[in-house]
Parts: structure tokens; sequence; C-alpha cells
């Protein structure tokens, strides 16, 4: 375990150092600290969008919902993949453009700024929803890393483990802000890349290949077999790209793209990325189901699946300290997402209450990036909930709250204030509602529930667009 912990600190370390050298490269301005001067490459920009956007949901939650649910697992990820790749060609440019002539940093600034001044205060409403789901959204990042810290190195996670997981995301975003994030994130995205092929070929080669893995999953539950166990699940699945509309620390990165005319490129990269990792998530998933057939073998919570094959198979199949780097894999998916969150909550905190003009310099923003991250240890101190319920929450009401308004502002020109500011309220309190009447009490999936909620944003929208001049 001792080698572990030295391959996983070196690790550490070398992130520390990313944002040390991102620190040094810095203008000391907002627009840098926070979008890296809209410059970023097509490649790192694909990267660190679609890493950001995929979290400790992919490794942790989905694979062990495919874990659960057998081969119908699949139809968690065509949703999402489809959504971001239509978005790197068709939203990203227009939103990258628009942004950078209103002057933009925040998503609720490019919102409030592709409108004519009115009497709504759609910044600070967005502003209010974006620092209320994303803290929710970064509260369940340090969950999981808290809960892998815990089983890996047999400590308290819900103390030590979350503590450790806060300081190292601080560091280095304190640091060097959105170009440290940035670079930690390409960097983590081969990490992440790398674990998740290898972890389930290794989880492969002990079941023995495909076929024995077949004939494992049917003697445990000829269910898990099926690709269409429950179209619910299907649907709920497909559903979940709808997130992708409207979560700012994903459009926050096509904002800092520099040069739109290479988004076919971002589009390539980052779909790439998605289908690989979606791939390895789902093959871990039936893998781990093989290896570990009940919720006791896993100690009693499924959530643990990648942290208890990592620790097996490194033991069985290569060396005691390779855990060291699959729990970096963990580490990464976790950081940039996190980190990324951070600082759009820090954003928002500093812009979308005051004049575009104001917001302060570069000490305040990392003051207001530690303070939000101390919220976000608040959130989630003594007693870690369910990660999949959280991402999931957070996922589909920023998803609905500015997905819609987005793409109205970006595609009808008719598109009114009263129409955004309604249509905000509308998307945050109809998938709120859909989740605390409908999903939590059951303990289900929000996704196919935010259906009618995206269509009736939609029609308050539509319903309160201008006249025509």
């Amino acid at each position: 375990m001792t080698f572990a912990l030295l391959i996983f600190s070196t690790y550490l370390l070398g992130t520390i150092a990313i944002g040390l050298w991102a620190a040094r490269r810095g203008k000391g301005d907002q627009e840098d600290y926070f979008l890296a001067g809209r410059g970023l490459s097509a490649v790192s920009m694909a990267l660190s969008a679609v890493s950001s956007g995929r979290s400790a949901w992919l490794i942790v939650s989905a694979s062990a919902a495919a874990w659960y649910s057998g081969l119908s697992g699949v139809w968690i990820f065509p949703g999402y993949i489809t959504v971001e790749a239509l978005l790197f060609v068709t939203v990203g440019p227009r939103l990258r453009r628009r942004s950078a002539e209103v002057g933009a940093i925040t998503l609720s600034e490019a919102i409030s700024g592709m409108l004519p001044a009115s009497k709504y205060p759609i910044r600070a409403l967005a502003g209010v929803l974006t620092i209320l789901f994303l803290l929710t959204y970064v509260s369940a990042q340090l969950g999981a890393g808290a809960k892998t810290i815990g089983v890996v190195f047999d400590i308290d996670g819900a103390t030590w483990g979350l503590v450790i997981t806060a300081a190292i995301v601080l560091v280095y975003t304190v640091l060097g802000g959105y170009r440290a994030v940035v670079m930690t994130d390409v960097v983590q995205a081969i990490l992440m890349l790398c674990g998740m092929i290898a972890l389930p070929l290794l989880g492969l080669s002990r079941v023995g290949g495909f076929g024995p893995l077949a004939t494992r999953l049917e003697a445990i539950d000829p269910a898990l077999l099926s690709w269409t166990s429950s179209s619910w699940g299907i649907l709920g699945g497909l559903c979940i790209g709808f997130g992708s509309l409207g979560n700012p620390h994903i459009l926050v990165r096509h904002m800092s793209l520099g040069d739109p005319s290479k988004a076919r490129i971002a589009m390539a990269t980052g779909t790439f990325w998605n289908v690989v990792m979606a791939a390895g998530a789902f093959l871990l998933g039936l893998v781990g189901r093989a290896l570990y057939p009940d919720l006791e073998a896993l100690g009693g919570e499924r959530e643990l699946l990648f942290a208890t094959v990592a620790t097996d198979l490194s033991q069985q199949y290569l060396f005691t300290g390779f855990v060291g780097l699959l729990l970096a894999t963990l580490f990464a998916a976790i950081m940039s997402t996190c980190d990324s969150q951070l600082l759009v909550v820090a954003a928002s905190f500093l812009r979308d209450f005051r004049s575009k003009e104001g917001g302060g310099g570069l000490l305040s923003s990392r003051i207001v990036v530690l303070a939000t991250l101390v919220g976000a240890v608040a959130l989630s101190y003594g007693d870690i909930p369910v990660i999949n319920n959280l991402v999931l929450l957070s996922w589909g009401v920023l998803g609905l709250t500015f997905g819609p308004v987005i793409l109205f502002l970006l595609y009808d020109r008719r598109t009114s204030a009263a129409g955004v500011f309604f249509g905000v309220l509308t998307g945050a309190l109809s998938s709120s509602a859909a989740w605390f009447f409908f999903a939590r009490p059951a303990g289900k999936s929000l996704s196919y529930q935010l259906i009618p909620a995206f269509v009736l944003t939609c029609f308050v929208l539509f319903g309160l667009r201008r006249k025509d001049d």
C-alpha cells in the first residue's frame, strides 16, 4: 500500500506543478483566470469539456448501473454522447461568438447579454441557480473521492477522505485558475482513458473472456443479458443528453475556444473520448457483476465497484502499487469536474450580482474559489449521499433551466427578455418538482421525468416571443 500511495502522490504533485506553471503564465485578469483568455485549442477544449462533463458519475455510478442492470445499462450512454457531439458544431461555436461580442465570462452574463436591457433580473436569477445546483454537484464529486479514499487506504472516508479530496482540488485550482484546470483536464482525460481501458480488460481476462462472462451473468440472473429489460430505463438514459445542453461548466468550455472554425476537430476528439470511456465503464460494470455477484461482495454498496475491482485486480494481476494509478484515474474524473464547477460558481459570485465592469481582481477570484469549496465540503461532511442521485438532480435541473433558453437565444431572434426570465423559472421549478414528487420518493432516476419539463419550458419561451417589428 505504501507503493500505491507513492504512485498516487506523484500524480497529485504533478497536478500541483501544472497549477504553478499556469499561475506564472496567467495575465492576472478575470477573463484569463476564468476563460484562459478565450484562447484554447480545439483538442484541449474538447478533452476538458468531456472530462469535466463526465465526472465521477461515469466511473463510479455508470459502471455501478451496468453492474445492476446488465446489458440494458448501455442505454445510459447514447443520449449524452450524441448531444455533446452536436454541441461541438452547432451551439458551441455560436455561443463562443455571441459571448465574446458581449464580453461575457459566465453563462448568466451571456444569456443576459444577448438580450436588450430589461426590467427582469435575468443575470441574477441565473447566477443564483448556477451557484445552488453546481454547489450540490461539487459536493457529489467530493463525496465520490471521499468514498474511494476511504476504501483504498482504509481510513474514515466521510471525514479524512473528504478533507484530502478537497485539499487536492483546492491547491491547483486556486493557483492557476481556468488555465490550470484545462491543462490538468487534458492530463486527466488521458489518464482516465488509460485506466478505463486497462481495468475492464483486466477484469475480462479474470473472467475468461466474453463467452464465460455471458455464462456467469446468465447464471446470476438471465435478465442481465437483455438489452431492453426496462423501457423506462431506455428512455431515461437517452434523456440524460438534455442536461448537456444547459450545464454551465460544459458550455463555458465552448466559450473559451480560441478558433470556432476548429469546432469539427473538437467534435471528433470529444466524441472519441466519450465513446471509449463509455465502453470502458459499461464493460467494467458487466465484469464486475460476474466477479462480485451480490452487494455483500462489494461491501454493501454498488458504487464501491470501481475501488473494489481496482484493489483486487491490482494485487492479483500486476502489483499492489498499481491501485495507486487506478485511484488516480478516479480522482482525475472527480477533479476534472469539481475544479471546473468551482470556477464557474466563483465567477458567478463575482460577476452575476453586479455590473459587468465589477467583480474584483485575481486575489478576490481566488478567495471566492476557496469559499466555494468550503461550502461544498460543508454540504458533504459527515453524511456522503448517493452520488448518482445528487449528480442527476443537479445535471437535470441545470440542463432544463438553461438548455432551452440557450437554444432559443441562439436560434430565434424573437426570443424576449420576459420569455427568458420565465423560461428559466419554469425550467428550474418544473425539473425540481419532477425530482421531489416523482424521482426522489421512489429512488428512481430523474431523467425521463424531465421530458415534460423541457417541453413546458420551450412552450413558455415560444409563447412569450417578441412580435415582429
